[in-house]
């Protein structure tokens, strides 16, 4: 039998099983280079004008295969993997196994998508729908709305592991997503043996026309190990509501935040922040991007022997050239302005800016999709 004759009749034997499962190789690469300036006045390592920094976050490559069953019904399954490159800003970030992304198996039909594994929490997952700027690198939101780098006591961007996970088909526009743990599932610690550990989370969706809409809500239910400083029995909650919304060439939108977490067994500490944004398409190729966010202020019981004005301000401005459909470049500049006791910073980003201090910089980032 001749080679031509034996393809044929391998591509014969593949034919059926090839129909029904699907398999694909997925990925992202993305650099950012910025250049600060007004930020390295450390009052105990001397003092640099200005420093450059090097982050590969948000680069990754995945794995993803799923099969049909029949009757409308699916079994998937995922592994994503972080794939920075280089030394990043933070060289802690990367560490972690195979899998240490979004990475589950799940059933999905008519009904809906049934998933477990590690994945972002339903909050979390929906964080992007309002927030324009990324989560992570120089112009990252997350450390200002969903994290805090003052008191280190807030903590709602997650990946979760052991979770349970349930996405809901889309009805006329709407939809909604929970999510939950096992017990033990604490965030990025070791519980003791007598906590609870739950991470519950929900959000749900309105997308129709030029208008969108969300709303999440997640609870950390007695899962801060007191050996990394948290309370036995404590819980911690964050509300988050966002709307966006076209008007020709400018897309607007904001989001909000609202956090509420136990400090001590008879007082708690809170803090709201916010982001509006705009994106203002001027070429079919080219967009211009804006955001302002502000940390607000530590409130409740608990700020009272704290110390005031520990919030911070976030200014971004970008140009975005698409060069196709999966590559596109970046030029942007981000400042970050501190309040007499805030210590924020760009998000992942090692060197400090002060209290009360201001920085800025400028950033060009590349990105490639496949």
């Amino acid at each position: 039998m001749n080679k031509k004759l034996i393809a044929i009749a391998v591509a014969g034997a593949l034919a059926t099983p090839a129909a029904a499962l699907a398999q694909t190789v997925y990925g992202r690469f993305n650099a950012e280079w910025g250049l600060s300036s007004g930020q390295m006045d450390h009052p105990t390592a001397g003092s640099r004008d200005s420093v450059d920094g090097f982050n590969s976050g948000a680069s990754y490559i995945g794995f993803r295969a799923e099969e049909k069953l029949g009757g409308g019904l699916s079994v998937w399954g995922q592994c994503e993997n972080r794939a920075r490159f280089g030394v990043d800003t933070n060289p802690a970030q990367g560490a972690g196994g195979f899998c240490d992304r979004n990475s589950a198996i799940g059933l999905k039909g008519g009904w809906g998508n049934f998933y477990l594994g590690r994945w972002d929490t339903a909050m979390e997952n929906n964080s992007g729908n309002t927030r324009f700027v990324g989560s992570t690198g120089f112009q990252g939101a997350q450390h200002m709305l969903t994290e805090d780098q003052t008191a280190g006591i807030i903590n709602f961007a997650q990946r979760v592991q052991n979770s349970y996970n349930y996405a809901s088909p889309n009805w006329g526009g709407f939809s909604f997503e929970l999510s939950t743990t096992a017990q033990g599932a604490a965030l990025n610690t070791t519980p003791n043996s007598n906590q609870d550990g739950r991470i519950m989370s929900m959000a749900a969706k309105y997308a129709g026309g030029p208008l969108l809409v969300w709303g999440g809500y997640e609870k950390h239910d007695d899962n801060m190990a007191t050996a990394s400083g948290g309370l036995a029995g404590s819980t911690e909650s964050m509300w988050t509501v966002g709307a966006s919304y076209v008007l020709g060439p400018v897309k607007l939108g904001f989001t909000y935040t609202d956090f509420d977490g136990d400090a001590t067994a008879t007082t708690d500490i809170t803090r709201s922040a916010f982001l509006v944004g705009a994106d203002w398409k001027i070429t079919p190729a080219g967009t211009i991007r804006v955001a302002y966010m502000q940390a607000g202020d530590y409130e409740g019981s608990a700020a009272a022997a704290a110390p005031s004005d520990q919030g911070a301000t976030q200014y971004n401005i970008h140009y975005i050239h698409a060069f196709s459909k999966r590559t596109w470049g970046a030029v942007y500049y981000v400042r970050v302005d501190n309040e007499s006791n805030g210590t924020y910073n760009y998000h992942g980003f090692t060197s400090p800016v002060l209290a009360g201090e201001s920085a800025g910089a400028f950033v060009v980032q590349l990105q490639h999709n496949f």
